[in-house]
């Protein structure tokens, strides 16, 4: 908590006279004292928003839960410090009290906003199923200054795509959002013998209940190809999907406490139609040194049509890190493909802030991280069993991007039977693990 008071604004005047200094001085010790106490806690007449130039200050007025004409409470204030951070749309928020002649304050809630817009870009990606691709996008975070987000996207090379993304997350109402996706996609994978076609048209509607609970269903039409040397499978699915999300997260983008709790159901409605229950158990403790244990535990399981073409596997960015891709030539009936799956990470996690300015309009700092992955992944939750897990350990490092919040790197090392791979493995993604 930082406090100041009205008076230090003359604070250059008084100093550049010496005369002055010294009671200057006296003066700044004795109110030190008072406004420093822990025992300080005025009654709070005003509240005001400081920082902002693009976003419209309602934005983040509706963010801020701390009443008027009571006294200050700490720890409502760093909920409402919390809640704005986590808008996405600023690289520092803080909060301060200005004491008033009368013993009263004004809190105020400062922000420096962050990189909110791209110009049309043009640059290189890799994708683990897809390989090299030129991409291009524009992408306004902050659009007309109310946190709207519009994103249009295309690449070519490893994938053809097109993609356009508008959300709003608060349309109307309290904490009702909404986005529209829509995607036109193709490419050949790089080790499953097949060329995938999609296009899918999405709309998401979410409702936060309280500060904890987020409902969202997502209705969406995809109709998906798989095409190899011998045939194509064709689907067309209606699939309303349904999400709820318990999330107790201080900070969203590195948390430093709190959980995050997401069950999701997605029904497969058409030919050969299936049921997907995807869940996700995240908690993050506070350990030594500002040092963060994470821990997540992914599940899924799959009721239904199983035809090999929607066969998942282990060995990415997002599941179990350390082990190469697999081979094209590699059997789908071995320890490393299949429909249902369980795995656990751990990470320990050190965030290095950033003390002498902005990069690149971001402020957050690079993060360092030590990750253990272990799980197992069959065709029929049933034959899941010790004997098929696998793992990956290793470190990492988390580099920050206005926007994207940040690109992880993660060099590791799969292991399986108590036996290390030989040889290491880098993976590239977007944002925390979990």
């Amino acid at each position: 908590m930082v406090l100041t008071c009205k008076f230090l604004k003359f604070r250059n005047d008084y100093t550049e006279r010496p005369a002055m200094t010294g009671l200057f001085l006296l003066l700044y010790l004795i109110l030190s004292s008072i406004v420093f106490s822990a025992n300080y806690k005025p009654k709070i007449t005003n509240i005001d928003v400081i920082g902002l130039d693009k976003t419209l200050q309602y934005v983040v007025e509706r963010e801020i839960y701390h009443s008027l004409d009571v006294h200050i409470d700490s720890s409502i204030a760093n909920l409402d410090r919390n809640r704005i951070f986590n808008l996405g749309l600023f690289e520092d928020v803080a909060w301060r009290l200005v004491p008033l002649e009368n013993g009263d304050a004004i809190l105020q809630y400062i922000m420096v906003e962050s990189i909110n817009k791209t110009p049309p870009l043009l640059f290189p990606s890799y994708d683990e199923e897809k390989g090299w691709s030129l991409n291009s996008l524009l992408m306004i975070k902050n659009l007309q200054g109310r946190n709207r987000t519009l994103e249009v996207f295309a690449g070519f090379g490893g994938q053809q795509k097109i993609q356009l993304l508008f959300s709003d997350p608060w349309l109307f109402g309290d904490h009702i959002s909404i986005s529209t996706y829509l995607e036109k996609n193709s490419y050949d994978h790089l080790f499953l013998d097949r060329s995938i076609n999609i296009s899918s048209i999405k709309i998401s509607i979410g409702k936060w209940y309280g500060e904890k609970i987020k409902l969202r269903f997502s209705p969406a039409l995809i109709n998906k190809s798989f095409t190899n040397s011998i045939n194509t499978l064709t689907y067309k699915f209606f699939i309303p999907e349904l999400k709820i999300e318990i999330d107790t997260r201080d900070i969203f983008w590195n948390p430093t406490k709190g959980s995050r709790i997401i069950q999701s159901i997605i029904p497969m409605l058409g030919n050969n139609k299936f049921i997907v229950w995807n869940q996700s158990y995240s908690f993050f403790l506070p350990a030594f040194k500002n040092i963060v244990l994470g821990l997540n535990t992914t599940i899924q399981r799959k009721i239904g049509h199983k035809n090999d073409v929607w066969l998942n596997y282990f060995g990415n960015s997002y599941n179990i890190r350390g082990w190469n891709l697999p081979d094209k030539n590699e059997s789908f009936n071995n320890y490393r493909f299949g429909h249902e799956f369980l795995f656990s990470s751990f990470e320990l996690r050190k965030l290095f802030f950033n003390k002498n300015g902005a990069w690149f309009g971001f402020k957050k700092g690079i993060g360092i991280v030590v990750f253990t992955d272990i799980g197992a992944i069959n065709k029929n939750w049933k034959s899941i069993s010790r004997d098929t897990m696998l793992g990956g350990a290793g470190f990492g490092i988390r580099l920050p991007v206005p926007i994207l919040q940040s690109v992880r790197i993660d060099l590791g090392w799969g292991f399986k039977n108590k036996k290390f791979n030989k040889n290491f493995n880098l993976h590239f993604a977007v944002q925390q693990k979990f």
